[in-house]
C-alpha cells in the first residue's frame, strides 16, 4: 500500500516535495495544511484527491498518514515537530533545513526523536548531490594526499535591500540562518566538528540581522579552513557554493555544477566531472535531482541521513559563529 504523506505549509518548498511524493512510486500526497486560504483556493485546482486542513493537529488527528513533511519557516520547526511527535509518534518527520532557529530548539527536537518510533530527516540535499558525494569519496580515499587547508562560499543576491518578513528578525533570521546552513552542513560532513572557531559577521542592507559572515574553522588534526557567506551578492542569481580543498598531493574545487580534481608532481594530471556525467536518473525531473534523491531515501529507503542528531550540530555551529 503506498504511504500517505501529509505537508504541512504550501510554499515554495511544500509545492516542491508535494510534486515529488506524488512522483515517486508507493508514495502519494493525501492532506495538506496551509494557513492561507487563497493558497488552499489555488492548490485545490491542481492537486485533486488531497483533504485540506488550516490546522496541522486537526490534520494529524483526522488523517491515517505515514509521514509528514515540515515547510515551514524556521522558527515553527520545532513547536510542529513537538506537536506531532506528542499526537502520533509513530509518524516519520521530514523537516526543511535547518532543524531549529537556535541550539536549545535543536537540542529539543533531538530530545523528543528518542521518542519517536518513525525515521526523522533534515532537509539538506547536498548531501544527495553527485558532485559532493564524488568530493566525499575523494576525500575519503586521500587521493590529495594530507589536507592542509581549504575555503570555501556560499553566494546568493536575495538580499539587495532592507527587509521586513522573519528572514529579517532577530533569532528567526539572518543570512546563517537562511543561506548558512547548507554550506556549513557540507563543512561539517565532509572534516567532521572543528576544535576552533572565530568568526565576524557584518550588515550590508539588514540593520537587525547580519548579511555576510566570515568564519574561520579549526581542526584537530592541524589543518583549517575558511568559510565566506554572503546573500548580497549581486551577480549570483542563484545562490552557489563553492569548497575548494589543498592537499599536499594535489588539490580540488567543487560547486553546484561540476569538481575538478588536480593531481602534483610529474605525473600530474586533472580531471573535470561535471554534473550530468554524474547524475543519476531520478523518476521524475523537478527541481534539481538531488531533491528527489533525498525525499526517495526518506520514503522509499527508509534512510534517514542526516536525521535530526547530525542537523543540530548545524546549530550548534551556528551558535558557535555568533558566540
Amino acid at each position: 500500500m503506498a504511504k500517505r504523506v501529509g505537508i504541512i505549509g504550501l510554499g515554495k518548498m511544500g509545492i516542491l516535495h508535494a510534486g515529488i511524493v506524488n512522483s515517486l512510486p508507493d508514495s502519494e500526497v493525501t492532506a495538506i495544511c496551509e494557513k492561507e486560504r487563497f493558497l488552499i483556493r489555488s492548490a485545490k485546482a491542481i492537486i485533486p484527491n488531497v483533504n485540506f486542513y488550516t490546522d496541522h493537529s486537526r490534520m494529524i488527528a483526522k488523517e491515517d498518514l505515514d509521514a509528514i513533511f515540515v515547510t515551514t519557516p524556521i522558527h515553527t520547526h520545532v513547536p510542529l515537530v513537538i506537536d506531532i511527535a506528542t499526537t502520533n509518534p509513530s509518524l516519520s518527520i521530514f523537516v526543511e533545513k535547518p532543524l531549529a532557529s537556535s541550539k536549545d530548539l535543536a537540542n529539543k527536537a533531538c530530545r523528543v526523536a528518542k521518542k519517536l518510533t518513525g525515521t526523522h530527516m533534515v532537509g539538506f540535499q547536498k548531501r544527495f548531490s553527485p558532485i559532493f558525494l564524488k568530493m566525499k569519496e575523494t576525500l575519503e580515499k586521500g587521493d590529495l594526499g594530507q589536507i592542509m587547508f581549504f575555503k570555501a562560499y556560499s553566494f546568493s543576491s536575495d538580499v539587495l535591500r532592507e527587509g521586513s518578513a522573519w528572514r529579517f528578525k532577530p533569532g528567526t533570521g539572518g543570512v546563517l540562518l537562511d543561506l548558512a546552513p547548507h554550506v556549513l552542513d557540507l563543512m561539517l560532513w565532509l572534516f567532521g566538528e572543528p576544535e576552533r572557531v572565530h568568526s565576524v559577521t557584518s550588515h550590508i542592507y539588514s540593520s537587525r540581522v547580519e548579511d555576510y559572515v566570515h568564519t574561520i574553522l579549526s581542526y584537530k588534526t592541524g589543518f583549517k579552513g575558511h568559510v565566506d557567506i554572503c546573500w548580497s551578492m549581486s551577480k549570483f542569481r542563484l545562490p552557489e557554493i563553492c569548497i575548494e580543498v589543498f592537499g599536499k598531493d594535489g588539490s580540488l574545487v567543487a560547486s553546484d555544477d561540476y569538481l575538478k580534481i588536480s593531481k602534483y608532481g610529474s605525473n600530474g594530471a586533472e580531471q573535470v566531472y561535471y554534473k550530468p556525467s554524474l547524475q543519476t536518473s531520478v523518476p521524475f525531473l523537478l527541481a534539481e535531482p538531488e531533491f528527489t534523491k533525498e525525499d526517495e531515501a526518506f520514503l522509499c529507503h527508509n534512510k534517514n541521513t542526516p536525521d535530526f542528531f547530525e542537523a543540530a550540530r548545524v546549530n550548534m555551529l551556528i551558535h558557535r559563529i555568533l558566540s
